[in-house]
């Protein structure tokens, strides 16, 4: 199973194609003023980032290696004379970052467009002869290991091979397609004709955003960054135009389906699903899904989005409120699924704090938590403490025995509220630590009267929750106060950036300064009141539940570049009085998990994807096999993480209240959002942790 990772250089790519000609203007002062911006930003690197990397021969060689492969992951373009004659820059790229003519990149970049107008030739002379597909032949689908070609004519080779799994892949698809479809008269070889069209589409589009990467202010921006990610995965630099339009993109009303699409070598999927969105209460669109056709409502045909911009995805996806769009998707299995979507106002109210009572043989509080929010100091701003405490207050008014908060995928936020998350369930003490590069930690810390909840209390985690999130679990599971349980770590983000601009002022009768981009550099490091760093490591959980996002290698452990794991002094706390319940409690539940059959086969079938070989077989029943298997083990995670045992999960009596005067959609969506608990196996299993605490609590009152 291949990662859902975001392709910074298709992104980019595919914002280049939104800009107006005043934008390239705008971006032109960077080209003007390439070896100011550049030193500029290495000097603030070297100057203030949290690791600076020394500037020596072996820093050279990574900036080398790294650049290289930004370009040329694949390794379907350079030859190995291409790599021999780049070398001679190879230890002088720190000689550049302290102060020499910026010059690597551009004779790097010149042969590197042409290279990419030679790849347009060859597949266009490879994908005008057909494929077959009875030979035993593979295709290895992780280059990381394979070297540069020797000759044009083996890397002529190469991207046959490359190519050739490409149509079988839509081959295949077709031919499935004409199965269902009696009036479908197409000859076998009209099949993969037409499956050579739809790859021919696609990588014409891949060339030409890449081709637009040879521009000169990209060129510059992804060599710039290809250095600073050697520093961490988090520090990065933004061309002027690129930030402002992130920024002002972040606003707006529209009626669509309620997911954020991202585009992978060509290929447009999805990246999130909003909460209460559309796709997300269809059940049916998850993560990774590649859109393959859209069909408008009343329309009887399909658009191919094969080769088409992402802008214009986007448009097919968005229309007038209520209207419906059919979209088939490619599921991470290989398999197609038409999914029918109606049209909404994207509401963010969906993805704010919210409660659920859970009535099993016990009365169990459910938050559901998925950003650490805050207000700005706007008075009509949110706050996702302050809304916390309202939930919170609610389910004691409905005398729960017990709360789960749920931070599964919550990718964090805010410190400052998390530190006051903290401070509704802990009296007083340190939350975490903060430190420099140099100089002491600085200890945050929560002073209450009262606490607003001081019950039993589950935190539910996965790998993606990250930063302010990991930070709340370490804090609960440092006091002991609660139980974490999730799968094997959290994602490991503990660090913190900060954006600096990289212009100058003009003259001295000018005050004005040029925008000449902006960096993000990483400044300081999180660590627990235990003092062990979340960062690389995360948080372990007390209780391991089986992590289905391990095949996709997205932790920051899983990035080459991500700052190392360490300790500093621990700031001096006193655990909880739950302390001794949350240790029995652990010990009870993780003996009952770790020997739970349904589990131990979860883990296995993950395990498999896991390790799932790189090389496919591109003789046709060899691939269908494979890809039945892959099929199967799929449908089957999907099938254990769906629990056997519906929960009765109903709203508060305050949310049932509320919802009388709402709209009608607000309706359906809390509806589809309580149907999603009723099933959710994870969310059961913290329910029966939260059961054995009780009996535990009651066994030894």
């Amino acid at each position: 199973m291949k990662s859902i990772i975001f392709n910074r250089t298709f992104l980019t790519a595919a914002t280049i194609s939104l800009l107006s000609s005043s934008a390239f203007a705008q971006k032109s002062k960077v080209v003007d003023n390439i070896d100011l911006v550049f030193h500029n930003t290495t000097g603030m690197l070297q100057q203030i980032h949290y690791a600076p990397q020394p500037l020596n021969d072996h820093f050279s060689g990574q900036v080398f290696n790294e650049y290289l492969q930004q370009l040329d992951g694949g390794k379907r373009f350079f030859l190995k004379s291409d790599i021999t004659r780049f070398k001679e820059f190879e230890w002088q790229l720190d000689d550049e970052m302290r102060g020499k003519m910026v010059q690597f990149y551009k004779v790097v970049n010149t042969t590197f467009k042409q290279r990419v107008k030679e790849a347009e030739g060859i597949v266009t002379e490879l994908l005008a002869q057909p494929f077959h597909f009875n030979t035993d032949e593979y295709y290895n689908d992780s280059p990381k290991n394979i070297l540069y070609s020797k000759s044009a004519d083996d890397l002529k080779s190469r991207w046959k091979n490359y190519l050739k799994y490409q149509v079988l892949t839509y081959y295949d698809d077709l031919v499935e397609q004409k199965k269902k479809d009696t009036s479908n008269h197409l000859t076998d070889a009209q099949l993969e004709a037409k499956a050579r069209e739809t790859v021919q589409r696609i990588e014409k589009r891949n060339i030409e955003n890449i081709l637009k990467l040879t521009v000169d202010e990209e060129a510059f921006n992804l060599y710039l960054n290809s250095i600073i990610n050697l520093y961490d995965p988090h520090s990065s630099y933004f061309l002027p135009v690129d930030r402002r339009e992130f920024q002002e993109g972040m606003s707006g009303i529209y009626y669509g389906i309620g997911a954020l699409l991202q585009d992978q070598g060509g290929k447009v999927s999805i990246a999130e699903l909003m909460i209460g969105g559309p796709a997300w209460k269809s059940g049916q669109v998850e993560k990774g899904d590649v859109l393959v056709k859209v069909q408008q409502g009343g329309s009887s045909e399909k658009t191919d989005l094969a080769g088409m911009a992402m802008s214009d995805v986007i448009k097919l996806t968005r229309g007038q409120k209520g209207t419906t769009v059919t979209i088939t998707f490619r599921k991470n299995d290989g398999s197609l699924k038409d999914v029918t979507i109606q049209r909404e106002a994207l509401q963010m109210e969906d993805t704010f704090v919210k409660s659920a009572i859970i009535n099993d043989s016990t009365k169990i509080g459910y938050i559901s938590f998925p950003k650490f929010y805050t207000n700005f100091g706007d008075a009509n701003g949110r706050s996702c403490a302050a809304d916390m405490a309202l939930e919170l207050e609610k389910l004691k008014a409905e005398n729960v025995d017990g709360i789960v908060i749920d931070i599964r995928d919550n990718t964090g936020g805010s410190l400052g509220e998390v530190i006051n998350m903290v401070g509704l369930f802990i009296k007083e003490g340190p939350v975490v630590q903060v430190k420099s590069a140099v100089g002491a930690p600085y200890v945050s810390t929560v002073k209450n009267n009262n606490v607003v909840y001081d019950g039993p209390l589950v935190v539910l985690v996965n790998e993606m929750s990250a930063s302010a999130a990991e930070i709340f679990a370490a804090a609960i599971q440092d006091y002991h106060r609660g139980i974490v349980i999730g799968a094997a770590s959290t994602y490991g983000k503990g660090s913190v950036q900060r954006g600096f601009g990289v212009g100058e002022t003009k003259n001295a009768y000018s005050p004005e300064t040029m925008d000449l981009g902006t960096i993000h550099i990483t400044l300081q490091k999180y660590y627990r009141i235990t003092g062990a760093a979340t960062q690389l490591k995360g948080v372990a959980p007390d209780i391991l539940l089986p992590g289905i996002y391990e095949p996709y290698k997205m932790q920051e452990k899983d990035n080459p570049t991500a700052l190392k794991w360490d300790t500093i002094k621990p700031a001096p706390f006193t655990v909880s009085m739950h302390s001794e319940e949350v240790s029995r409690t652990i010990a009870a539940a993780g003996d009952r998990i770790e020997k739970d059959s349904l589990l131990l086969s979860l883990r296995k079938n993950i395990h498999w994807l896991d390790n799932r070989s790189s090389m496919h077989s591109l003789k046709l029943e060899k691939y269908r096999a494979e890809k039945k298997q892959l099929q199967q083990t799929i449908a089957t995670i999907r099938k254990q993480m769906v629990t056997s045992d519906s929960m009765t999960v109903v709203n508060t009596a305050y949310a049932q209240e509320d919802l009388k005067g709402k709209e009608q959609f607000r309706t359906d969506s809390n509806k589809a959002w309580l149907n999603s608990l009723r099933k959710d196996l994870f969310l059961s299993e913290a329910i029966l942790v939260m059961q054995t605490w009780f009996r535990n609590k009651i066994v030894n009152s």
